[in-house]
């Protein structure tokens, strides 16, 4: 007798039926794992921004960060040049909510580092994953 080589098509297709049930039975906790991910680096590269914008503050006397919600993009600049654009959205597909519902909203900085105009709760959402970053009227930032 002749040993059988391979696997049958019924073979084969239990096989495929099972990885398609244990892939549809991870994919929303993938899914939730991603929005997370995106989320807390969205969160992080605008906590660097604002970080950055103080500290040339500091170095040139004062300085700015524009915050727009739709589309959720950041802008720091000091006297007159941009330091550096995030654009949310499109790098991170994140939506933005900034404190009293406001459209945009403008943290300055002195030439010690401090907040003027600066107290603001920016919250960041994807699916259903969210961060909320405080900036204190001092211009401390604090993750959520």
């Amino acid at each position: 007798m002749v040993p059988m080589h391979g696997h049958t098509l019924v073979e084969l297709t239990f096989v495929l039926l099972l990885l398609g049930v244990a892939a549809a039975s991870v994919a929303p906790t993938a899914r939730q794992a991603r929005d997370r991910a995106a989320v807390a680096s969205a969160r992080e590269a605008l906590v660097g921004l604002l970080v950055e914008t103080r500290l040339a503050a500091i170095e040139t006397g004062g300085a700015s960060v524009m915050i727009q919600a739709a589309p959720a993009r950041a802008e720091g600049s000091a006297n007159g040049t941009t330091l550096r654009r995030l654009d949310l959205a499109a790098d991170f597909g994140v939506r933005l909510a900034l404190g009293a519902a406001r459209p945009v909203v403008e943290l300055r900085y002195d030439a010690l580092g401090l907040g003027r105009v600066a107290s603001q709760t920016i919250v960041l959402r994807r699916g259903s994953a969210a961060a909320q970053l405080v900036v204190s009227s001092y211009g401390r930032v604090r993750r959520r």
